[in-house]
């Protein structure tokens, strides 16, 4: 074994890479890519600290200008604005595109190299170090982590480090008193978020757990379903499903709760940090000369800073996998193997080619023993009148059930990716003549016509899933009450936020009492706030909690009545009726009771925006809400960042791998007929065109995150502008300007980025097409039909009469008629007939055949030895041929002889 293979085993599972080498396959334009994408993210972090900045400076003009001069002084100002929205343009696309086109383009070098490397092993690598499915999980799985790693997230830490660092230096550098107060608040802040994160974390956990319990018992219960049948187990199997199913809903709603507490809490500390900044700023203006601008500013550069670094989690959690992930990877990436498959030294014969008779003398050679397996396999085929000389020879894996002819000896292989791809391995070698090692064949076909493609064009009744809702009806008001206070409370922020603006600008004495009310209203916020948010969540966890255990219940109950020949179709394996049943529940609860929360929470946020800028100045509020989509398209668009733009890597390379996990499942014969080069260049095809979807994937994020950032820093701009033209004519006022402003722009915000975590209708409309074919379909035979004559007293004595029986595989071969063996035959073959029986069945059976067996001739394959010592001939078999033969007592009298060994370890076992 080779040195990095020990290695590779020495190690402990923990082990990671350094995050540098994450990059070690990256190439020059990699590079250059990579120092852009930087340069770009540490821009477009500090935009949002330079905005805070201006935006001082434009509250320094709108509150300490005359009418007269006030439209000048903020188009200096709004310029400005204009100059941030190009450079944030700019530096969000160059971060976006070269961060997303380089990690796509490293990500899919490390999966090429990495199944180079692993075709190039000798075949005692996969025997002794790894195995078929760990490599196939790799490449599926584990790149997917690495590129996760090497991508966006790397731009999105930079980005938010930035923008930390710039915050808390700009908040500093402008009034270093209010930033040192407000820096106690981080701490608060840090810990309210941490035990959010930990409380939920564990709430999950034990969750899971509930679930996995309960995918258990459908396993159990599937996978033995004609044992569960025949035992009329059915009630006990859906008792223990939903005793394990009000286990996970009590700890989904403990987590709903959790998590509205958690969040709750952050913004109460978020608020109430706020109140604290105007009640210290004001104190700053009176005593310290500090101005309205100065504290907006540095407020917002401090809390700008530290919700950037609260954000960098996912970025960190990335990386550790990815690390994680990694070290494998490239263990075995720089392992050497014992027979490399790619070494061309050695000996190169100039002409392997001759004629049968030339080729035939070597008895040791290749062509000799092609000879012999062919002349096996006619000797086989006799038997069907075949013409064994129009033979070929072929050996491949297909997925298809089909044979392809009946000329070919086929090894077949079967494995299922959601019915999307099917692919072949065929080689075949054409004999007798001079040797042919035809091209190996690498076929790829789609069927896009399988059975779960017809569902996903089925309508869904939303009525009906709110059907099955409707007990928790109660329990639903409360929640969309609830959700409708939280809508509000964006809205409610953004007029206490143009109220203290206005304040800083009074005199001192109402300054001082202004302020500490505003401050106050700021805490009360807070707190209407802890209470909104888990009474929303614990009401909707109820809800979708009951919802995903009704279904579960239901779907469960219908499928263990269903008629046994249902669940010999693949479709409804345990595997599968268990995952329909875990996926699809937890989906169709976001079409119900997550869209209702969501639709209910923006239309609040909406009114209460409106109603609000409206109320203040209507002019100014319809110019706004014409321009206020710009704003709604930012706030979309950065909440994909955080959610990360990249499309599903497993998706968008499903063909790549398919032809990776066939060559790595038949590596045995990918390495025989040295296929290793086919193979990399059918999978690098395939790479192609997901690769390059990535890269056009990457440019259009780019820019759409660049335009998305430069258009909200314009509209902004031009807002106040039109704000400085109204008051300049006496139709709006400074405060009116602000309180419109925000009022619209923070209900917009609201909307978007909650619209942003929308849950997909789309998938949510199939799984409630799948739970409801379930549910909808009848059984042929109903267990569960109480119809019927039901006898009052039953007695042992069963009469079967007029019983016929067909396997469902051959259906045109009848087994049983009338329950009498159909044929009387001269040849009865009984193979292992009294296997895995008790001593006292094993006695019946026997008795049974050896009534059976009478005037007729009985071929018995069987490994017990009171089944065959009564025959005529025993004949024993040993490494495929026949060692010995003879009757019993012939047998036991050689000397070593093989069967008398296995009669005298028969009778030491027993």
């Amino acid at each position: 074994m080779g040195e990095d293979g020990e290695k590779l085993r020495s190690k402990g599972g923990d082990e990671k890479v350094p995050i540098y080498k994450l990059f070690a396959f990256a190439d020059r334009l990699d590079a250059v890519l990579m120092i852009v994408g930087t340069l770009g993210a540490i821009g477009n972090g500090l935009t949002q600290p330079i905005m805070t900045v201006i935006f001082g400076q434009l509250i320094n003009s709108f509150g300490t200008s005359n009418d007269s001069e006030v439209v000048h002084e903020i188009s200096e100002v709004c310029i400005k604005y204009v100059y941030l929205a190009i450079g944030a343009g700019i530096a969000s696309l160059l971060q976006m595109s070269c961060w997303m086109v380089t990690g796509e383009r490293q990500a899919t070098r490390i999966r090429g190299l990495y199944l180079k490397t692993i075709l190039r092993q000798d075949i005692a690598f996969f025997d002794t170090e790894t195995t078929t499915g760990e490599v196939i999980g790799r490449m599926s799985g584990d790149t997917i982590l690495i590129q996760d790693a090497m991508g966006e997230k790397v731009g999105k830490f930079i980005q938010l480090v930035s923008q930390f660092l710039g915050g808390f230096a700009i908040a500093f550098a402008k009034g270093w008193m209010l930033a040192l107060v407000l820096c106690s608040c981080i701490p608060a802040l840090v810990v309210a978020g941490g035990c959010m994160s930990l409380l939920m974390s564990r709430m999950s956990g034990r969750g899971q757990v509930a679930y996995a319990e309960a995918g258990n018992v459908v396993e159990q219960t599937v996978g033995a379903i004609r044992t569960v049948a025949s035992f009329t187990g059915e009630k006990q199997a859906i008792n223990k499903y939903n005793n394990k199913l009000q286990i996970a809903y009590a700890s989904t709603v403990k987590q709903g709760l959790a998590s509205g507490v958690g969040l709750g809490t952050v913004l109460l500390v978020v608020f109430s940090t706020y109140g604290l900044a105007v009640w210290y700023g004001s104190k700053l203006i009176i005593e310290k000369g500090y101005n309205g601008g100065k504290v907006i500013n540095v407020i917002m550069a401090i809390m700008t800073g530290g919700i950037s670094l609260g954000q960098t989690s996912p970025c960190v959690n990335a990386f550790a996998a990815g690390q994680a992930a990694a070290y494998k990877m490239f263990e075995t990436i720089k392992r050497t193997p014992k027979i490399d498959a790619y070494d061309t030294s050695g000996i190169v014969l100039d002409d392997i080619q001759g004629t049968h008779a030339e080729l035939i003398k070597d008895p040791d050679g290749a062509y000799s023993q092609l000879v012999r397996m062919q002349q096996g396999k006619n000797q086989a085929e006799e038997t069907r009148g075949l013409d064994a000389e129009k033979r070929d020879t072929s050996l491949e894996f297909e997925k298809n059930v089909e044979t392809s002819s009946s000329q070919r000896l086929s090894m077949r292989r079967s494995r299922s990716r959601g019915g999307s791809s099917r692919k072949s391995f065929s080689a075949s070698v054409n004999i007798p003549g001079l040797i042919n090692y035809s091209e190996i064949e690498v076929g790829v076909e789609s069927n896009v016509n399988d059975e779960a493609d017809k569902e996903k064009g089925k309508k869904v009744s939303i009525g009906r899933l709110a059907y099955l809702n409707r007990p928790e009806l109660p329990v639903l008001l409360l929640g969309s009450i609830a959700a409708g206070i939280h809508g509000v409370i964006f809205p409610l922020f953004g007029l206490l936020l143009s109220k203290a603006i206005k304040t800083f600008y009074e005199p001192p004495k109402e300054l001082r009492n202004d302020s500490r009310f505003w401050a106050l209203m700021y805490v009360v916020l807070g707190v209407v706030t802890l209470l909104a948010v888990p009474f929303q969540n614990y009401f909707f966890g109820i809800a979708g909690g009951k919802l995903i255990q009704r279904i579960r219940s239901l779907s469960f109950q219908k499928v263990v009545h269903q008629e046994i020949s249902w669940f010999d179709d693949p479709a409804n394996s345990s595997g599968a009726v268990g995952a329909r049943l875990s996926t699809d529940a937890s989906t169709v609860r976001s079409l119900v009771g997550d869209a209702l929360a969501l639709i209910v929470q923006n239309v609040a946020t909406v009114i209460a925006g409106l109603v609000i800028a409206f109320t203040a100045n209507w002019i100014l509020a319809f110019i706004i809400l014409a321009v206020l989509p710009l704003v709604g398209l930012q706030g979309f668009f950065q909440m994909k960042f955080f959610s990360g733009f990249s499309a599903d890597a497993k998706v968008m390379y499903e063909e790549a791998s398919q032809v990776a996990n066939d060559a790595v499942g038949s590596i045995r014969t990918v390495a025989s007929f040295c296929a290793e080069e086919k193979v990399m260049d059918m999978y690098e095809k395939k790479c192609e065109a997901p690769m390059k979807q990535g890269v056009r994937l990457g440019l259009m994020s780019g820019a759409g995150l660049g335009f998305g950032s430069f258009a909200l820093f314009c509209t902004n701009a031009f807002c106040f502008y039109i704000g400085s033209v109204l008051e300049r004519h006496g139709k709006a006022t400074f405060g009116e300007v602000f309180k419109v402003f925000f009022a619209l722009t923070m209900s917009a915000l609201g909307v978007s980025q909650t619209s942003a975590v929308a849950p997909d209708i789309s998938k949510a409309k199939d799984a409630a097409a799948s739970i409801f074919k379930i549910l909808d379909r009848k059984p042929k035979i109903d267990s569960s039909s109480q119809e019927g004559t039901t006898l009052a007293t039953v007695k042992g004595d069963i009469e079967f009469q007029h019983i016929s029986f067909r396997y469902s595989t051959r259906p045109d071969v009848q087994i049983f008629k009338d329950l009498a063996i159909l044929k009387d035959p001269k040849i009865l073959l009984l193979d292992e007939a009294t296997s895995a029986l008790d001593a006292e069945s094993e006695r019946v059976v026997q008795d049974a055949l050896d009534r059976v067996m009478v005037d007729r001739t009985t071929v018995v394959v069987a490994h017990r030895l009171t089944t065959i010592r009564g025959a005529d001939v025993i004949a024993v078999v040993k490494n495929g041929v026949i060692a010995e033969k003879g009757r019993h007592n012939v047998l036991m009298h050689i000397s070593d002889g093989v069967y008398a060994s296995l009669v005298a370890l028969h009778a030491s076992s027993a």
